[in-house]
């Protein structure tokens, strides 16, 4: 885990009225390829094959699907769209779009829609959507103002933008400090809170129709992260608040 004195940063968001912390790429990061989207190890130390956990994958992201259920179909664009997962849940009312840096995971999401192996900034396509989301993505990015500037300029008029990222100031974030779990990843570089996330958004024209914090629906939700929470030692588990997702519109 890195130390970076968490609750000092986010302290320092607050009084500067920045939207986000940035620290420094861990020597450590791993990239973007097999390492990162195959087998890769967990906070807690388990060893996962990412390519065998589409129904867990899916599962985690209840509050997405959910919506996506009750919406009529359309154009959708998952940025940073992994191994394909989310897209792949999708049925044939949709025409779907994924924008993914690592050529291997591109690779794999092909079969599931038309999928771009790039940056958000090398996106080319000027087409409208009418759903955009990028899930567990912003934290990664250099310049997340620029990405929230161009998802904008993709979005159809009255298309719905879905953002998840962590919450760095959550109650287990302020529990455990630098062992929070989300920490773990050396490629989070753009640290947001709650506050700092709901300023952003708004100050760069999108208007927040409802803000999900998924946990209560999700594997992670069970007795054994509950004890853990109330132990307070080693790294936090799975906690509510600790994941926010973002339903906006454009103003």
């Amino acid at each position: 885990m890195r130390k970076i004195q968490l609750q000092e940063l986010m302290q320092s968001l607050y009084e500067n009225e920045e939207y986000f912390v940035s620290i420094p790429l861990d020597e450590s990061a791993r990239g973007y390829e097999e390492e990162y989207h195959k087998v890769t190890i967990d906070p807690d130390g388990k060893k996962r094959n990412l390519l065998t956990e589409r129904e867990q994958s899916l599962s985690r992201i209840k509050e997405i699907t959910g919506y996506l259920d009750t919406s009529k179909g359309g154009k959708i664009l998952d940025i940073g769209c992994g191994l394909g997962w989310l897209l792949s849940y999708l049925d044939d009312g949709w025409d779907k779009f994924g924008i993914e840096i690592s050529e291997f995971a591109s690779n794999h999401a092909k079969q599931y829609g038309n999928i771009f192996n790039g940056t958000l900034e090398g996106y080319l396509n000027n087409s409208k959507f009418d759903v955009i989301i990028m899930n567990h993505v912003i934290e990664h990015l250099e310049n997340p103002v620029y990405a929230l500037n161009k998802v904008k300029s993709l979005l159809s008029d009255k298309g719905v933008f879905i953002l998840g990222t962590p919450d760095f100031d959550s109650a287990a974030a302020r529990r455990y400090g630098d062992k929070y779990r989300l920490l773990n990843d050396p490629t989070h570089i753009s640290l947001f809170s709650l506050d700092s996330m709901h300023r952003c958004l708004r100050d760069h024209g999108f208007k927040i129709k409802k803000v999900e914090y998924p946990y209560f629906d999700t594997p992670y939700f069970n007795k054994d992260n509950l004890l853990k929470i109330l132990d307070g030692k080693g790294i936090s588990p799975p906690f509510y608040g600790s994941n926010m997702t973002f339903f906006c519109t454009k103003l």
